[in-house]
């Protein structure tokens, strides 16, 4: 039996298949109940197209060997389908607001354009959005069905407002982080953010329509549905597409009235106001990071700490794909937002290396940990002015800092080394000097020569010292 770190990572809970992520892409099987509808939309030129302007993600069917499912699948699923890895799988407690946004907003679109053709979104969960760079890719194929031609309800309505829209109101009216969602798989339910908003909001759009409205109607739908479901209303086809698709734009407006204000933040503008760094330093460390990148050619690369994004710019013009962390969301969001336009392949997420990301779901194998999601996955990691912050802020001994970086990039690194007397680090410290006095250049150079040999440092005129470190071979 496969120990949950070497076994194929699945997806089980849809009806209609599951999914089986592999190293070399994604082999997902779907029920012979099933199988027409999938064949009869990739058959459709919507589905090319949706795929050509990379909103949904590409889908080749195969032929099923004898061996291929290992859980018994085989007898039970006549169609095999697969489709390309995307770069770096991210969930939705990892994303700023900009791209909540940005995945809910692909997903009304998708289900209006699908609308057009005959055809539904029947789950409408962030869980089913991954993206490449900043740009969305809706990758549930099994969720797209025919469309009832006479129902004007859309059945992931419902869905919708609890993971998408509920989170995001419940974040920027409530200031309930959107990390929480990584407890939460099907989002909030109206009446737990009725019960913690004021009147004033309950009674302001959107939650007036999300919010208060079902929460109070909630008694009387009880009342009614006890005598026994009734069948859905129908209308026209015509009339009933006309509410559908008015359903998807309000929702739309809905979402970006959800959207919280800019605020200014520990870190967001720390590029432009790091008084700490002398004349020329600035120069120096963006010089020294270009040349690095250049002579290695990093395919891809971690930017940890990267605020709003100077150093992942830098990567990113140099072909590399990026995923930039920071813990500071408004400096992530701010990142994600200016790449809006941008072709870099930039993904910025809100991750504390600290306390990154667990794995959860059944048997903690639904959703990767981050720290499983990076091993092997980085050619180049760069830890700029972050060390003196896991040190002190989080207590991170020196050289579990230095195994770690070994256990997430598989070639480079590029560290900034934060002396004591720096008054960024004194800022940090809050007088407690002694306590940290072991935190010496020499500890710091012992720690990671277990790990790393220098290829390249630079002293900067402030005393930190840039180092380029290449990993000892495994």
């Amino acid at each position: 039996m496969l120990s949950p770190s070497t076994a194929p990572h699945r997806t089980f809970r849809d009806p209609a298949g599951s999914v089986e992520l592999r190293p070399d892409g994604v082999v997902r099987r779907v029920r012979a109940s099933h199988a027409e509808d999938v064949l009869r939309f990739l058959d459709q030129p919507i589905a090319a197209q949706l795929v050509q302007q990379g909103r949904l993600i590409a889908t080749t069917v195969t032929p099923q060997q004898p061996g291929d499912a290992t859980d018994g699948a085989a007898t039970k699923n006549t169609l095999v389908l697969e489709h390309p890895l995307i770069s770096f799988i991210s969930y939705p407690w990892e994303w700023p607001p900009h791209l909540w946004l940005q995945a809910a907003e692909l997903t009304l679109d998708l289900a209006a354009d699908l609308l057009k053709h005959g055809w539904t979104i029947k789950d409408a969960t962030p869980l089913n959005v991954l993206f490449e760079g900043v740009r969305p890719v809706f990758i549930d194929l099994l969720s797209i069905e025919p469309l009832a031609p006479q129902s004007p309800i859309w059945l992931a309505y419902g869905q919708f407002i609890r993971t998408f829209l509920l989170p995001m109101l419940a974040h920027a009216q409530l200031g309930w982080p959107l990390a929480a969602t990584l407890m939460r798989r099907d989002g909030y339910e109206p009446e737990e953010v009725y019960a913690a908003l004021g009147w004033g909001a309950r009674l302001r759009q959107p939650a007036l329509t999300a919010v208060t409205l079902p929460s109070l109607l909630a008694g009387k739908a009880a009342e009614r549905n006890a005598g026994g479901s009734r069948p859905a209303p129908t209308q026209e086809p015509e009339l009933a597409q006309h509410v559908l698709a008015k359903t998807f734009r309000n929702l739309r407006t809905q979402m970006r009235r959800t959207v919280p204000a800019r605020r200014a933040s520990n870190w967001s503008h720390y590029a432009s106001t790091a008084t700490h760094y002398h004349e020329g330093d600035h120069a120096a460390k963006r010089t020294f990071v270009g040349e690095v990148l250049s002579a290695g050619r990093p395919g891809r690369v971690l930017d940890v700490g990267c605020n709003t994004g100077v150093y992942s710019r830098i990567a990113a013009e140099t072909g590399a794909s990026v995923i930039s962390i920071d813990t500071d969301l408004e400096a992530v969001d701010r990142l994600a937002a200016s790449l809006a336009k941008s072709e870099l392949s930039i993904l910025p997420l809100c991750v504390d290396l600290a306390h990154p990301t667990p794995a959860i779901g059944w048997e903690n194998r639904e959703q990767r940990s981050f720290l499983a999601r990076c091993e092997g996955y980085f050619d180049l990691v760069m830890m700029l002015a972050v060390i003196h912050h896991l040190l002190v802020g989080s207590q991170i001994p020196l050289d579990r800092i230095a195994a770690l970086c070994a256990s997430i990039t598989t070639r480079h690194l590029i560290v900034e080394w934060v002396p004591l007397a720096d008054p960024k680090f004194q800022q940090i410290l809050r007088g407690r000097d002694a306590i940290y006095a072991h935190l010496t250049e020499d500890a710091f150079r012992s720690a990671f020569r277990v790990y790393f040999a220098v290829e390249r440092e630079c002293l900067l005129e402030n005393g930190r010292i840039l180092f380029h470190y290449i990993r000892h071979p495994a």
